[in-house]
């Protein structure tokens, strides 16, 4: 395996181009862009030697004798990867019983059939599309090399193959006297569908005020294709995985008063529902824009908790309404008012307890799935809904897209012909007078590389 060789080459390409920018012969920025070239290239070579390299072990194997035949050899197979196009030759096999065919060393590294891109580049831009367009998110991709430039279609693809992985088990449950869950939805424009809800609910423990506002420990859930019942249940799971139950006295749960919100009550048990007032004002607002000297009585009346009061301003309201369209705003603020009334003094006996859930709909969901005219797959929508709570929990989509990856064990298998090249190269003399004399460049005619090299043979640098 010529792997050390091949970094030994082309390290001294670099040391030309280091010498030329430190004798005036090319300008710093010209040398960034070379030197990333050439780096990317150093790592499509490398990944070329590993995978032909494994290639030849899988085919000197006695177990590879055993079960497969050999169909075809130095086939090629060309893949984008992070550092450019990788081209490398493979062989070709049938399974003796079950006739199968099949490229060991692709299988072996997880390469699928018929794949044009790499799972690592494939992970970096579904990092990317998660906060900007498919488009945007390859040009990001690409600005430092053109030729990792790929198709929306390609990134799409990226989105509905994501899997989130696991949430791991705590090691240690927290015990918290009081948790708060908020709830809310983003309507997403989905194909063959006439609508869809992308809904989001969020766990905290309460609000920190330094070194800013925001929320403690909180963690968001989202999906799109889940029905009501799942979405609580793997809520109701991460709360039971996380905390002590025991310990927790008091449970908010604070939403418009949409039906799957307050289905949430049935699974966690004495949770404690919250109108958002957000909501319940947009209500008044609407059955009160031809009447609004009435807003100032209905909102004492919530004040006082007086529910025959607030209803009576309403219904004056309606007496006052005219057109169809307007009475079914106030009927409908009157029957969300009744629906909802427990909410309403759970909020006013209750003040300290808000909710922000509208804030968070638009910056986590609405933001990349409804802010602008877009169309979706509902695995798409969902998927990315997901994508956008990993990134607002603080984690990688990046390291979530590998997680679904199996574990490719090539250092493993050719770990014993790296260490035996590193033992022959004898690494205090990697750059000494032991190998030096042999390089083609150290006996060709004057240049700046040949004249350092042979510095360093003097010194005896290592």
């Amino acid at each position: 395996m010529d792997v050390v060789r091949l970094v030994e080459s082309k390290f001294l390409l670099v040391v030309e181009k280091i010498l030329e920018v430190l004798a005036g012969g090319s300008d710093y920025l010209t040398f960034e862009a070379k030197l990333k070239e050439e780096l990317d290239n150093l790592g499509c070579d490398i990944l070329k030697e590993v995978l032909e390299a494994l290639d030849q072990k899988l085919h000197e194997s006695e177990d590879r004798k055993r079960n497969w035949t050999v169909v075809r050899r130095n086939d090629r197979k060309e893949i984008l990867t992070p550092f450019g196009p990788l081209v490398y030759q493979r062989s070709y096999y049938r399974h003796k019983e079950n006739k199968k065919y099949a490229y060991l060393v692709d299988e072996k590294v997880g390469i699928k059939a018929h794949a044009r891109v790499g799972v690592n580049l494939k992970a970096a831009l579904s990092e990317a599309c998660a906060a900007m367009s498919y488009e945007e998110s390859t040009l990001q991709v690409s600005r430092h090399n053109a030729q990792l430039k790929v198709s929306r279609q390609t990134v799409a693809r990226c989105v509905r193959e994501f899997k989130a992985r696991e949430m791991p088990a705590a090691l240690q449950k927290r015990r918290v006297p009081v948790l708060y869950l908020e709830a809310d939805e983003d309507h997403v424009t989905v194909r063959g569908r006439r609508g869809a809800q992308a809904r989001l609910i969020y766990l905290h423990e309460g609000v920190e005020e330094y070194p800013r506002r925001r929320l403690k420990n909180v963690r968001y859930f989202t999906t799109v294709g889940k029905k009501p019942d799942e979405f609580w249940w793997e809520v109701c799971n991460y709360i039971e995985a996380h905390y002590d139950v025991l310990s927790i006295e008091k449970i908010y749960l604070s939403g418009d008063g949409a039906k799957w919100i307050r289905t949430g009550q049935e699974y966690i048990p004495g949770a404690i529902f919250i109108l958002d007032k957000f909501h319940l004002a947009k209500y008044i607002l609407k059955a009160t824009a031809h009447a609004p000297e009435l807003r100032a009585p209905i909102y004492q009346g919530i004040r006082d908790l007086n529910k025959q009061a607030v209803l009576a301003r309403l219904n004056t309201a309606l007496q006052r309404a005219e057109g169809l369209p307007r009475q079914k705003r106030i009927q409908d603020t009157i029957t969300y008012i009744e629906n909802n009334w427990d909410g309403i003094e759970a909020a006013v006996n209750n003040p300290e307890v808000g909710c922000s859930a509208e804030g968070h709909v638009s910056h986590i969901l609405a933001a990349r799935l409804s802010s602008r005219p877009m169309a979706w797959s509902l695995k798409g929508a969902d998927n990315m809904a997901a994508m956008r709570a990993i990134k607002a929990n603080g984690e990688s989509v990046h390291e979530h897209y590998l997680s679904s990856q199996a574990a490719a064990p090539v250092i493993v298998e050719l770990n014993r012909e790296v260490k035996q090249e590193l033992k022959r190269l004898k690494v205090k003399h990697l750059l000494g007078k032991e190998n030096i004399n042999n390089m083609p460049l150290f006996n060709s005619g004057s240049n700046l590389t040949r004249r350092a090299l042979k510095g360093l043979k003097n010194q005896m640098v290592v």
